[in-house]
């Protein structure tokens, strides 16, 4: 219930009209990538039984989703291949931590 919580979270903070955050230009990036991580964190915990590339793959699909409709939506947002990096490398990096830390060997 958590993990779709936090997708509609995303989903909604990511379709709003845009709002200059200021900082770094970077910033957003590292905010995808953290968002996507913690999404796929807590995909792992609520279905543990799932295979970490189901994860992947559905939030790949999830945030591809998300910047295809940014691209498409007059919300003063654009859709960015940046943006699908920073979300497919923190959903990688929390599936990798996951499976090296929490998964018996």
């Amino acid at each position: 219930m958590l993990t779709i919580a936090a997708l509609m979270t995303v989903l909604v903070m990511s379709l709003r009209p845009a709002v200059d955050m200021g900082g770094p230009v970077y910033m957003d990036k590292i905010m995808h990538l953290g968002a996507y991580a913690v999404l796929a964190g807590l995909a792992r915990l609520g279905w543990p039984a799932l295979w970490g590339g189901s994860i992947f793959l559905g939030l790949g699909l999830f945030g591809i989703g998300i910047e295809f409709a940014q691209h498409l939506m007059p919300l003063g947002r654009t859709g960015s291949l940046g943006d699908t990096a920073a979300n497919l490398s923190g959903a990688a990096l929390a599936l990798v931590i996951f499976h090296f830390f929490w998964t018996r060997h």
